[in-house]
């Protein structure tokens, strides 16, 4: 072996082996290749070693995967359409409140310029017909991959099966199907949950109402339990009647609650509603931080320049969106399971958060 050679990655090394039996005709067009263990044996290098080999390969068209099939040597027509690089993103249940789906969208455009992809947006109203015939539609097109926020994510079920049938990589940003596996990325809405309620538990508060907005969605139910658990852990038992779940806020009765002093916390599972109870709680007279403290969840961009500045949890929008793009890349053709990112968040104290 040439001192040259010597010096290679061994991933090339696995590149160079396919790409010799491709070029020799030893494999033809839409034959299986090797498995993984096969070329790992062969070649004596590790599977990691292999793995990085073929999703290279993948993304230069060489080869293309079949979830649960193998490898297969791709056809030249078919390499050529597989590099069109046309990446689709389907944004649902938009309210577009501040910046956030702006910012996941300049997350991934950051990406995915680096591979010289190109992003279409699919806006689609709050209306899960509609994002389901849009997906369909889709699918019947040239993409190289799709990136999904869903506004209903437990009835996507139902075209999920249409995307992998068409073996189609695609990733679901913020909120996933219960009991279904994805590829998934979301921000820690547990413990980002448990830390904003854990803070307020340190600031001398025992009686800390939560606050829904879409309690049907993942992240939300992952927020609640993450107040649960901070509550617990401090051996304190919230009422039910100081948990709010439904859409539609009783404010009256929460006003109530906070003049006689059953509550003098309320942490909200979004800066949406955080901000909301802010305007309808001053408007019945609540003085905010001095009557109650509230705290939410995002930190969307005009939540600093609220009437009193919100104290929320931040997560870092577009590297939700970067980071879905890159994994989309990195599970492309995949036949090696399912993958799901968890974001860390961080504690933004700001004016609506006093100690008693």
């Amino acid at each position: 072996m040439s001192e040259i050679e010597q010096d290679l990655p061994k991933y090339q090394k696995v590149k160079d082996y396919v790409l010799s039996q491709v070029h020799r005709r030893e494999i033809s067009p839409d034959d299986r290749i090797p498995s993984e263990s096969e070329l790992s044996k062969l070649l004596n290098v590790s599977s990691i070693t292999v793995r990085k080999a073929l999703a290279e390969l993948v993304n230069e068209g060489v080869i293309y995967r079949v979830r649960g099939k193998g490898s297969f040597v791709a056809r030249q027509d078919a390499a050529s359409d597989r590099g069109s690089n046309l990446v689709a993103f389907v944004l649902c249940g938009l309210e577009m409140h501040d910046s956030s789906y702006m910012q996941i969208i300049k997350g991934v455009q950051s990406y995915l310029g680096k591979r010289g992809c190109k992003l279409m947006i699919e806006f689609v109203e709050n209306d899960f017909d509609q994002e389901r015939e849009r997906i369909r539609s889709l699918i019947q097109s040239d993409l190289r991959g799709l990136l999904i926020y869903s506004c209903d994510p437990d009835s996507a079920k139902s075209y999920l099966k249409d995307i992998r049938n068409r073996s189609i990589p695609f990733v679901m940003l913020d909120r996933f199907p219960a009991e279904y596996p994805v590829n998934g990325i979301a921000c820690n809405n547990h413990d980002g949950a448990y830390e904003a309620v854990e803070y307020l538990i340190r600031q001398g508060h025992r009686r800390i109402g939560f606050a829904a907005y879409d309690y049907h969605l993942t992240p939300e139910v992952d927020r609640y339990n993450g107040y649960r658990h901070a509550m617990a852990d401090a051996s304190l038992s919230p009422e039910p009647e100081w948990q709010y779940l439904r859409k539609e806020l009783d404010y009256s009765k929460l006003a109530r609650q906070i003049q006689d002093g059953e509550l003098t916390a309320l942490f909200c599972v979004n800066d949406r509603r955080a901000l909301e109870a802010i305007e309808q709680l001053t408007q019945r007279g609540i003085r905010i931080p001095e009557q109650v403290s509230v705290m939410g969840f995002d930190d969307f961009e005009g939540s600093k320049f609220a009437k009193v500045a919100l104290s929320t949890v931040k997560q870092h929008f577009d590297v939700l969106g970067y980071e879905s793009a890159k994994l989309l890349f990195e599970i492309e053709g995949g036949s090696y399971g399912y993958k799901k990112m968890l974001l860390p968040t961080s504690l933004i104290l700001r004016d609506t958060v006093k100690s008693v």
